[in-house]
């Protein structure tokens, strides 16, 4: 039986909205996806006119990305956020709009302080790959990572926010690319003396975070995207989104002009946005947007 109960109105108004949307974690904790569901709320309210008021409601249960995917085809939650592929396109509904603006996929590397000197800045991307990198194990980033023939272990779900982390101050991997928006959240959280971001080096490919429901959901694929695009065109979209100080200092890691880029393609995925950042471009965003209504071949 689904979470979310929808109720039949007796007069003729037509089907009703769910009382509440249901989305799923990874986590559970005030902090985590904190803006996610800002912005999922915030869309949901700026389209109250055209629908029903509806609120939000986590899943009680954190869970990994697949389970989510699973718990969103079973009608046990309506929504779930995560980087896409063209894989999970084709299993569930994409709200396409990327709402990190494409961040996930610029990466710092988080690294032991003492592994410093093997990231010099005339270290050529070769060098790079031969290093022991880690990343989630049923993240996109792993298999592309793989794709492009770094050496790369993974840690699962139940363990890898501490596992990754103790790996690094053990010596036992040299370097965990981590996304500009998390990672200093990342470093806050474990608090450790001896890891610190490198300084040289920055890897870029397309990456992109959507909300996703499920397939016998589109109403409300179509009010979230009224929504999102809404929320950029009155500004308040990329207001919510430079209140959150990992934001900005998302921001200020891409303004170090002196790191070396490093760029890869995502075999993953087929579509790579050429406006992004709403937040710089909102006019050019949206119309980009305008062209993504139907699926992308």
């Amino acid at each position: 039986m689904k979470i979310t109960v929808w109720l039949a109105l007796l007069c003729c108004c037509g089907s009703a909205w769910a009382r509440s949307v249901v989305y799923t974690q990874s986590f559970g904790g005030e902090e985590y996806g904190q803006y996610h569901i800002e912005v999922l709320n915030a869309a949901l309210q700026i389209t109250e006119k055209a629908y029903p008021p509806v609120g939000v409601t986590p899943h009680p249960v954190p869970m990994s990305q697949s389970r989510q995917l699973a718990s969103v085809l079973k009608g046990e939650a309506d929504v779930m956020w995560s980087v896409t592929t063209d894989t999970l396109e084709q299993t569930l509904l994409p709200v396409r709009f990327p709402l990190l603006q494409g961040l996930g996929g610029y990466r710092v590397f988080v690294i032991h302080k003492n592994m410093q000197p093997f990231f010099q800045p005339d270290c050529k991307l070769v060098h790079i790959k031969n290093l022991q990198a880690v990343q989630g194990a049923d993240w996109p980033d792993y298999t592309l990572l793989k794709h492009h023939n770094f050496t790369v272990s993974s840690a699962s779900w139940t363990d890898w926010y501490t596992t990754m982390y103790r790996s690094l101050e053990r010596g036992l991997v040299d370097y965990f690319p981590r996304n500009v928006i998390e990672v200093h959240r990342d470093l806050a959280f474990h608090g450790s003396k001896h890891l610190t971001i490198e300084q040289h080096h920055l890897l870029i490919y397309p990456s992109y975070e959507y909300f996703f429901v499920a397939p016998d959901q589109p109403q409300l694929q179509q009010r979230l995207l009224e929504g999102l695009k809404m929320l950029v065109k009155n500004n308040q979209l990329a207001r919510i989104f430079e209140k959150y100080q990992y934001h900005q200092q998302a921001i200020g890691l891409l303004q170090q002009s002196s790191r070396v880029r490093h760029h890869l393609d995502n075999p993953g995925l087929s579509y790579e946005f050429t406006y992004p950042f709403w937040t710089r471009t909102p006019d050019k965003t949206i119309d980009e947007l305008n062209q993504l209504q139907f699926p992308v071949p």
